[in-house]
């Protein structure tokens, strides 16, 4: 329960340093990979375009599911 209520108190600073890190991909022109529930279930990849994509991993391969909408 501790762990739970210590997420809650530093929400904002947790979803602060995942924006972060998806600005520095970006800037470094590399694809970002991050779970968000507002967005869907499962891991999401996202392009230092800003395209977005619902990706699953099968035998060691990414396998794009469904294209998302960018930011």
């Amino acid at each position: 329960m501790v762990l739970f209520e210590k997420l809650r108190e530093n929400a904002g600073a947790i979803q602060r340093v995942g924006e972060r890190a998806i600005e520095e991909a970006r800037r470094l022109g590399v694809p970002c990979h991050y779970v968000d529930a507002t967005i869907c279930e499962g891991i999401i990849r996202e392009m230092p375009d800003g395209s977005r994509q619902r990706v699953e991993l099968k035998d060691g391969e990414e396998i794009v599911v469904e294209a998302l909408r960018p930011r």
